[in-house]
């Protein structure tokens, strides 16, 4: 039998990324793409010394192997999330295997040789439509979910109006003096008062943020619509913020919506 150790390896590394990635995303787990690649290497140094060392094809070393390829990608973590990373891996393994033995029967490859490259090809139509449905769900389902919370508001306080975007946030449950709050961005502070005015404002209160409590300015606003609606909504309050990124400047409340 000939061995083509180039189709060994584009075969092995493929399928062990194309395992390792489903196992981490089927169990919901961050993908670091470093530790994929480097335990995918490990597989692949294996299965290229195989046929060098009977030793390396007893059914526990194979386990073994596979459990260390497993704790490389997932890190230290408790023993029953790496339990259910390793059980998806070694499924999805055996599952890959009959896939890839079905195509080669239905195609009529020679299954006793390892210049097919069926292994190859199955991995990487793997990893194109993980690649593929990462995309759509970013473009598409991401994209309809936004439509969804994003509308165009106006605002007015201080004797002026401010149109912009805002994202509807139904963990703002902020209360001013018992009123509901949004929160805007600084830039629409600053055009509702100035920067003189801005540094005026006395009312303020506490927002819980990643880093502890911290102390904002509040001021009222007049009113509040959103488009497509005529009601204006009053008695609602409006703490400032130095972090409010993208093209959304305010965040409305639970009980805006």
């Amino acid at each position: 039998m000939q061995v083509y150790i180039e189709y060994v390896v584009l075969n092995n590394l493929v399928i062990n990324v194309l395992v390792l990635v489903l196992a981490l995303r089927f169990c919901r787990w961050k993908i670091d793409k470093i530790a994929v690649f480097f335990a995918s290497a490990i597989g692949t140094v294996y299965a290229v010394f195989l046929p060098l060392a009977d030793f390396l094809g007893i059914f526990a070393f194979k386990i073994v192997l596979s459990a260390v390829m497993v704790a490389i990608v997932t890190g230290k973590c408790a023993l029953k999330k790496y339990a259910s990373v390793y059980a998806v891996f070694l499924a999805l393994t055996f599952a890959l295997g009959g896939i890839t033995t079905g195509m080669q029967n239905v195609f009529g490859f020679d299954t006793d040789t390892n210049a097919s490259l069926v292994p190859f090809f199955v991995g990487i139509g793997g990893l194109v439509l993980v690649c593929a449905e990462k995309l759509l769900y970013k473009y598409i389902v991401l994209a309809r979910r936004k439509h969804l919370y994003v509308s165009e508001i106006e605002i007015a306080a201080n004797g002026k109006t401010v149109k912009c975007k805002a994202y509807f946030d139904s963990g703002n449950k902020l209360y001013y003096r018992n009123k509901p709050t949004v929160i805007v961005d600084k830039s629409v502070a600053l055009e509702f008062y100035g920067k003189d005015g801005y540094e005026n404002i006395q009312n303020d209160t506490y927002v819980g943020t990643v880093a502890g409590q911290k102390k904002v300015k509040v001021f009222p606003l007049e009113y509040l619509s959103v488009e497509g609606t005529q009601d204006k909504i009053y008695g609602v309050m409006a703490a400032v913020s130095n972090h409010i990124g993208g093209e959304c400047k305010v965040v409305l409340h639970c009980d805006l919506q």
